[in-house]
């Protein structure tokens, strides 16, 4: 068990020092991107961002992710509202549905997310932020937070990434336990209206089975403020693979 540990341990601290390598190699070769203003880089689906980062004041979304969970055989649905109060900073809140209690339909959670951009280094290529998340529990009484760092690269303008890895505090109470969160996306935009993309995310849990969800996705945006998302993937809980299934409906304003 404990050699176990140390593997998990050694696993997730390898991939911190490569991201930690990344970020000096930047530098100033990205094709088609205007010099003067912060890159465009899409947002992942699954593990949505609070607008994008540098996402001028003012800006108003609305949008709502469906997943099919395999592994649970139920149905979730997260509704939510983002809204830009400042140039970079953005506040949304969550409403996660869940279809498996014995009274129907029921809210699942209560979340509120905060999000950040950072304004050094200026860069056409670069960007990069934090986003903080709280979210309680009713049936649980149980309060969950996460703090994470974030940061995306645009290669040219067809290919970009962003990632994101922080930590989650399961609870305000004493059996309360830290979890390592990461999440890396690849994109790839072929049109205006169609970006391609790879999202992986990963829950590193302590002395428990990690949970780790791999789902290709594709972006349409049918028009200036609607877009449609969804992706088909394979998400590894409790040490055995399933089926996963997403998509989320965009609506900005």
């Amino acid at each position: 068990m404990v050699t176990k540990k140390r593997y998990k341990v050694r696993k997730f601290a390898i991939i911190l020092a490569l991201l930690s390598l990344v970020l000096p190699a930047i530098s100033s070769s990205a094709e088609g991107v205007p010099s003067n203003s912060h890159p465009h880089i899409p947002e992942p689906m699954v593990f949505d961002l609070v607008r994008p980062l540098g996402a001028p004041k003012g800006e108003l979304e609305a949008n709502t992710l469906l997943q099919y969970d395999f592994a649970h055989e139920r149905t979730e649905a997260n509704p939510e509202v983002e809204y830009t109060f400042a140039d970079g900073y953005g506040i949304e809140f969550e409403l996660p549905i869940d279809n498996t209690s014995e009274e129907g339909t029921s809210i699942a959670a209560y979340k509120i997310s905060l999000q950040g951009t950072f304004n050094y280094p200026q860069s056409s290529q670069f960007i990069h932020g934090w986003q903080y998340s709280g979210e309680y529990f009713p049936d649980q009484n149980q309060y969950q937070n996460n703090a994470l760092y974030l940061f995306g690269y645009r290669f040219n303008k067809r290919w970009s990434t962003l990632n994101m890895m922080g930590l989650r505090h399961t609870d305000l109470g004493s059996k309360g336990r830290f979890e390592g969160l990461f999440n890396s996306s690849l994109f790839y935009t072929l049109s205006p209206r169609l970006t391609m993309g790879l999202e992986i995310n990963w829950e590193y849990k302590p002395n428990r089975p990690d949970r780790i969800l791999i789902l290709p996705q594709m972006h349409l945006k049918f028009t200036k403020h609607t877009m449609l998302q969804f992706g088909a993937g394979m998400q590894r809980v409790h040490n055995r693979n399933f089926a996963h299934l997403a998509a989320r409906l965009v609506f900005t304003f």
